[in-house]
This record gives structure tokens, sequence and C-alpha cells, in this order.
């Protein structure tokens, strides 16, 4: 397991996954869901907070959760320079400092994909726990096996065993996520879904 307070407080995040900008995915499904303005959005392992701050510059009222308060401490930097607010709280996202079914929107990318095996069946139950019946979640997650040891794949199977009893899903896709300079400039081969709380 990462020791993400060193990780953060050391800079060595911004060598990993630290994105100066939204991720194209993110984006693109913003762009296509006509999500109604104003709505809760739960960022999950928010990180450094470039999704949360992108999804709070739409108008949707955010909340960034992440285990690491160097991380957050960072982010609500960022949020102020961008002058957005945001709502971040430390947190496990196997226990959501968030009040049941209040959310209509969650944004994974690279929360689930560290989650161990065994937990990721009440990192499901959490999420499905904080978002409203017809609510959808965003998750993006590492599928190359040039990472095994580091991250747990985001796979057809590991979605349907964890979230099927919460969620409907579109089909699992396979993407390329931009991630930092360690990776190589094709970046790290992931899988993308989005799912529908029933």
């Amino acid at each position: 397991m990462r020791d993400w307070e060193e990780v953060y407080t050391s800079g060595d995040f911004r060598n990993y996954w630290d994105l100066p900008y939204p991720s194209q995915e993110l984006v693109a499904f913003v762009a296509s869901m006509d999500l109604p303005p104003n709505i809760a959005v739960l960022d999950v392992g928010c990180g450094a907070g470039s999704e949360a701050i992108f999804l709070a510059q739409r108008g949707y009222r955010v909340i960034g959760v992440d285990l690491s308060a160097a991380a957050l401490n960072i982010a609500r930097e960022r949020a102020n320079k961008a002058e957005v607010q945001v709502d971040w709280r430390q947190g496990d996202a196997l226990k959501l400092p968030l009040e049941n079914l209040c959310v209509d929107m969650v944004n994974d990318r690279g929360c689930f994909h560290s989650i161990a095996e065994e937990n990721r069946g009440r990192f499901a139950e959490e999420v499905a726990r904080v978002l409203k019946p017809g609510g959808v979640m965003l998750l993006r997650g590492c599928r190359d096996k040039a990472e095994e040891g580091h991250f747990i794949f985001v796979t057809e199977q590991s979605v349907d065993q964890h979230f099927s009893r919460y969620f409907k899903r579109g089909p699992v896709l396979p993407i390329q996520m931009t991630v930092g300079k360690v990776y190589s400039e094709e970046g790290m081969k992931g899988n993308l879904v989005v799912l529908k709380r029933k």
C-alpha cells in the first residue's frame, strides 16, 4: 500500500498521476451526459483536485474526498486559485464521510483500482449508499499487465462482481489514461465504464 501522505508531501504524485487539466474522458462524459446544473457530485479519491475543480467550474456542487490531508491541502490551494468552491473532506473511500443518497454523480479516476480485492465489495456498497437512484458513476482504472502488483485491474468481471447488485452498467471500454511523466507518452492502458444506480 502506498504512503499517500509521503507521495503528496514530497510532490512525487506529479510524476505519476497528477494532471494540470481534467482527463479527456471526464470532459467527454460531461459534454455528452447533459447533466442538470447544480447537481451534487462526489470525486472519490480526488487527490490534488484537478477533476473536482473542473466539475465545480461547470457549476456542480462538488465534494472531493481523499485519504491524504496533504493532497487536500494542495487541492484547496488549487481551488482557491481557480476561484471555485469545493467541499474538501478527508476520509476513507470504504467509509465515505457523506450522508445516504446525497449525490447525483460519482467520479472515480484511479480510486477503485487502488482498492484491495477484499475491500472492493465494501467500496461499491459505499458508492451505492451515497448515490441517489438513477445517479451515474464514471469509473476508470488500470488494465495494464505492466502494472500488476501496483493496481488491481478494472475489468468487466470485476465491475460485474462488485457493482452489479447496485448498478446497471454500460460497456467496459478500453482507453489510454493520460498519466505522469514516469509513464510512456502513450499513458497507461485502462478501462472505462459508466454505471447507473438502480
